[in-house]
């Protein structure tokens, strides 16, 4: 573990004194650290270096001249361990992360300290599918059916009690990755040792997977919206406060995401049932405190969880930015402080995040539009971000996205139109490549 101190000089004694958990995913370091200055000029940093240099994350919180420290950490378990040891020395008052995978060290440390935050227990289902399905089967709240594969032995019965087609995916994971659906048991067996085989980001781990009856998630008719969204929420001072409904894009590669858009374009009484819908899931979990991110289907029946995230989704900060001028990360740093917000979001437009997807199979990317030229000719980008350039070879069995971008715009529909001739001016050519050689990492959201 290393060690930076800022300036006694750069210190309030009244400023509370903010941990935020860094290291991989999530709201990136920089804009997190913007946020948090905003409710404390007290922001210390514990960054998990398994992932990557935490230079450049040293260098962010140097820059911004926060009082506090700088720490690193070689995994989850020394995150604990290196926040234990700063509240010794200067105590801490609020413990945040943005990240899916660091939402364990950031539990342990606000019930070992007694600082508001999420139950170790509450986060544990949370980020298992398997036991958020369990807890929604108990508190009757409406989700798919599901079955769990702990072995191969298990695969018949699951077909049997499930059927086909069937959606396969990890208990623990993020981004979709490994989540297939399948027609047949062969379909199933081959996702299930492929599943096995996946090297996943997280360092926790669980061995289960789940097989779920299929909802027709892919597409809402001709829309051109999946027939899914998301209620994005913040627990804060005892009150759950559902701020927005976000709408997908329709999912035209399996269940590779294609992207978000808020304010939604659903009407009044759909996003009330969403909502309610959330509302529900969120309580029978337990979770209590920060960010909120919801996924629920759109059914012929009335609404369905598909899963609780107990974090912003990934880029759901920059897009209340872009659509209302509201600074979501601020507001989850005063929730770690056990603050009610302090404002609400007016969304005054439409924010759009388009992922494009890789399509299936091995291939080379031959050309692509430089972003200089891309943020030149679409003056309402707010960025792109491809992901490969020319000579790479890519694929989804690695990761999902050959690139992202976000847009403003001033209704969901002129959005969705603008981000198509976005796409297309982005010139990413590809040609088929050949297959390497058998392996299979996965990504984190």
């Amino acid at each position: 573990m290393t060690s930076r101190t800022a300036r006694p000089s750069a210190e309030a004694t009244d400023q509370p004194h903010l941990l935020l958990i860094s290291g991989i995913g999530g709201h990136a370091p920089a804009p997190a650290l913007d946020s948090l200055s905003r409710v404390s000029t007290t922001v210390s940093v514990v960054h998990i270096s398994a992932w990557g240099d935490p230079e450049p994350v040293r260098a962010d919180w140097a820059a911004r001249g926060l009082g506090g420290e700088f720490l690193t950490a070689a995994d989850l378990d020394g995150a604990v361990t290196a926040g234990l040891a700063l509240h010794g020395r200067r105590p801490l008052e609020g413990i945040v992360t943005y990240s899916e995978l660091l939402l364990r060290p950031q539990a342990e440390l606000a019930e070992r300290l007694g600082l508001p935050g999420n139950s170790p227990e509450a986060v544990t289902i949370a980020q298992s599918k398997f036991r958020q399905r369990q807890v929604f089967a108990e508190h009757g709240v409406p989700s798919p059916k599901f079955a769990e594969l702990r072995g191969e032995g298990d695969l018949a019965g699951a077909a049997r009690r499930i059927g086909f087609p069937a959606v396969f995916k990890p208990s623990l994971g993020a981004g979709s990755q490994s989540v297939r659906l399948v027609h047949t048991y062969e379909e199933l067996l081959a996702a299930y040792r492929d599943g096995r085989a996946a090297v996943s980001a997280f360092l926790q781990s669980e061995d289960v997977f789940l097989l779920e009856e299929r909802l027709e998630l892919e597409a809402e008719g001709e829309t051109g919206w999946a027939a899914y969204c998301s209620v994005e929420s913040l627990l804060a001072a005892g009150e759950r406060h559902h701020l927005v409904v976000s709408d997908r894009l329709a999912l035209r590669h399996g269940y590779a995401e294609e992207g978000s858009s808020m304010p939604s374009r659903l009407d009044a009484a759909a996003q009330a049932a969403a909502v309610e819908c959330a509302d529900r899931a969120i309580a029978a979990i337990g979770l209590t405190t920060g960010a909120v991110h919801t996924e629920i289907a759109l059914t012929p029946q009335g609404p369905r969880v598909i899963e609780v995230n107990a974090r912003a989704g990934g880029p759901m900060p920059i897009l209340f930015e872009v659509s209302a001028g509201y600074d979501y990360a601020a507001q989850i740093g005063r929730s770690a402080l056990g603050l009610a917000p302090d404002s609400e979001p007016d969304f005054g437009r439409a924010a759009l995040m388009r992922m494009v997807p890789i399509p299936a199979g091995e291939w080379r990317v031959v050309a692509q539009t430089p972003k200089e030229e891309l943020l030149a000719a679409f003056p309402e980008l707010v960025y792109v971000a491809p992901r490969f350039g020319p000579g790479q070879q890519v694929s989804r069995n690695r990761t999902l996205h050959l690139a992202t971008f976000m847009l403003g715009a001033p209704t969901p529909e002129e959005a969705r139109e603008r981000a198509g001739r976005i796409e297309r001016a982005l010139g990413i050519e590809l040609v088929e490549a050949p297959q390497p050689p058998a392996t299979s990492t996965a990504t984190a959201a």
